[in-house]
């Protein structure tokens, strides 16, 4: 990959893993040498904390809002930029959706992750406008699903009226145990609703939670494990589609 990359990661439900996938995937892509960074657009500043960096900092309200910011460093190549309360300020909320796009233009970095915040349609749109790839993430939970299918008619619209927006997007299965029968389900039910969007699936994995919890970058705490290998797959296929032999379209 030559050009940079800015991807989005949205979920419109809480609670399905999107944070844990968009951190995880930004390891990943750090962990071959790619200089990330990851703008955390949730009020929560989840993303940050994941991370092991201080959420409270100053960070993605102050990028939009024309500030100077240092992001922080989470390892040598993957940076963050915090979220946090500002942004549900009316300063924030008043922003053209734009403002992102243009803020982030004069950053060093190879690749971009806009880990959007669910329950949120105005900050989920500034990354959605951002980015040139994004990424739907969904379990087997019906709301999760239809929350889902909410992002891909967003992600459709933009692209059917030649607006700013991703060019490309994916589905990725996230919490999947395929014991359990919704998510034994969840696969076919979306590849027949949606035969032409890649699917990925991240398995339930318990190492993904205890790197989450113990504030450290996925491939720092175990690149071997087994979703970190599913993440890595997913990578390839951010940054190369053409080139990517595994897509998993169970």
């Amino acid at each position: 990959m030559n050009e940079r990359c800015f991807v989005a990661v949205a979920a419109r439900k809480g609670g399905v893993g999107k944070t844990v996938v968009a951190c995880g995937l930004a390891s990943a892509l750090a962990h071959q040498g790619r200089r990330v960074l990851v703008i955390d657009l949730d009020p929560q500043s989840n993303a940050a904390y994941v991370l092991g960096v201080d959420p409270i900092a100053p960070g993605t309200a102050e990028l939009l809002t024309g500030g100077a910011v240092s992001p922080l460093e989470a390892t040598q190549e993957l940076h963050v930029l915090p979220g946090g309360p500002e942004l549900g300020s009316q300063r924030i909320q008043s922003l053209h959706p734009e403002e992102l796009a243009e803020a982030v233009i004069s950053l060093n970095y190879d690749v971009i992750v806009f880990d959007c915040p669910p329950g949120n349609e105005y900050l989920e749109r500034l990354g959605v406008v951002a980015a040139d790839v994004a990424l739907v993430v969904t379990n087997a939970h019906p709301l999760a699903v239809i929350g889902a299918e909410r992002v891909l008619e967003i992600l459709e619209s933009y692209q059917l009226k030649g607006r700013r927006g991703p060019g490309r997007w994916a589905l990725v299965l996230s919490q999947i145990d395929a014991r359990r029968s919704l998510d034994k389900q969840i696969a076919p039910q979306l590849a027949l609703r949606y035969p032409q969007i890649p699917r990925f699936v991240i398995p339930q994995d318990t190492t993904l939670s205890l790197a989450a919890a113990e504030q450290v970058p996925l491939m720092d705490y175990d690149a071997n494990c087994r979703g970190a290998t599913e993440l890595v797959a997913l990578a390839q296929w951010v940054l190369d589609p053409d080139s990517f032999k595994g897509a998993n379209n169970a």
